[in-house]
This record gives C-alpha cells, structure tokens and sequence, in this order.
C-alpha cells in the first residue's frame, strides 16, 4: 500500500511540449535566432528554465540567457495554456489516490506549475506543489521529497515517484522510492529503459492496470 504518490509535471501529469516550443521559438526570433523542432526542445525540458534557454540558444553568457528567460517568461506566461493539456486517465489516476497524499515536484518554475495545475482543475489533488524555484535544490537532488515523506510520516517504501524522465528515476533512487515512468512524456523508451527504473508504462491506462495488481 502507498501512502505518497508524487508526480512529475511536464511530460507526466500533462502535455505541455507545445506550449513550450512555442515560447522558445519565440523567444528565439526575438534574439534573431533560428527557430528550432519541438523535437530538439523537448530535449531540453526537465532540468529548469534557465537550462533550457541556455541550451536552445546554445549559450552561455548568464546575461544573453537571463535575457532570453525574460523573453520567455513573458510570452509563456500569456500562452502556456493555449494547447497544454492533461494526458488521458490522469484524472483517474488522481481519483484512485485520493485517499493517499498526493505531491508535484517540478523543475518547472512558478507561477507556471501552480497556475497550469489550477488551470486544469487538479490543483487539490495535492498536499505539497513543489516548482524549480522553490526554497529545495532542483531534481535530481532528493531534499524536496526526503522533506515531504518527513513532513508527512511516511516512510520510503511507501512512497512512488512517477514521472517521463531519466531525471525523476534519479531522484526518487537517490530518495530510496520506487520509480515509475510513463513513455507518453518527452523522453525516449531507449534512454528511459537505461535509467532501469522500477517499473515502465505506456500511459496512465496502463499505470492504472499495474497500480491494481500491484493492490497500490
């Protein structure tokens, strides 16, 4: 029985690739930069904004980067919702944990994640939203979900960490949970079967399959 269900949010909970793409690409074109596929982006999410910037404009003076960050900040925080939307059966997902704690732990910065989250009606599944600003280091670092287990009572071995990325299968090994990852979010099977996490599924029809015979 798990007792903390904690998400990842791009690429996990929701589709936020083109969203994404759009405000780099316009960020870009600010800059006099060439616009770039959302393929190569999606690469990039994951490890914070200012990773992503930096490595869309293949820069890395901090002041042209902080400059394409306000750029994108601004647009993004006009247009993240123009076509993010929620992968199928995540609502179901939430609605079978709803007896349990329910976290987000993101690199994404806010207001983004909370306002994303409130946006899409979910934002009350969750006990804590943690965003890559907050006052924790950044994933792969473990200190947000060591202190969330800690602040709840709950102990590693009931607790899972689902999430699209070879990042959130660090974090939750180097948090001493079990890993899940959906091959739905923007990083390859290849590169996600690798990172040999716990357990891989297709998408949340299928988590769901596995968090029954599992008895989560």
């Amino acid at each position: 029985m798990k007792k903390l269900i904690i998400y990842d949010l791009d690429g996990t909970l929701a589709d936020t690739r083109e969203d994404i793409a759009c405000a780099v690409n316009h960020m870009l074109h600010q800059l006099e930069k060439k616009p770039l596929p959302q393929k190569i982006i999606k690469k990039y999410v994951g490890q914070g904004l200012h990773h992503l910037i930096q490595h869309c404009l293949n820069e890395k003076d901090p002041k042209t980067v902080e400059k394409g960050a306000k750029i994108y900040r601004a647009y993004y925080a006009e247009h993240m919702l123009d076509h993010t939307a929620l992968y199928p059966d995540a609502v179901k997902v939430l609605e079978h944990f709803r007896h349990v704690k329910q976290a987000v732990i993101t690199n994404k910065p806010n207001p983004f994640t909370r306002d994303i989250l409130r946006a899409l009606n979910v934002l009350d599944y969750f006990v804590e939203v943690v965003a890559g600003d907050s006052e924790y280091p950044k994933k792969p670092d473990p200190a947000a979900v060591c202190a969330i287990m800690k602040r709840e009572g709950i102990l590693p071995e009931e607790s899972v960490f689902i999430g699209d990325s070879s990042i959130d299968i660090e974090t939750a090994r180097r948090a001493g949970i079990e890993t899940v990852v959906i091959t739905h979010g923007f990083t390859e099977e290849d590169e996600l079967r690798c990172a040999a996490p716990d357990h891989i599924v297709q998408d949340f029809s299928e988590l769901l399959r596995l968090v029954h015979a599992k008895g989560w």
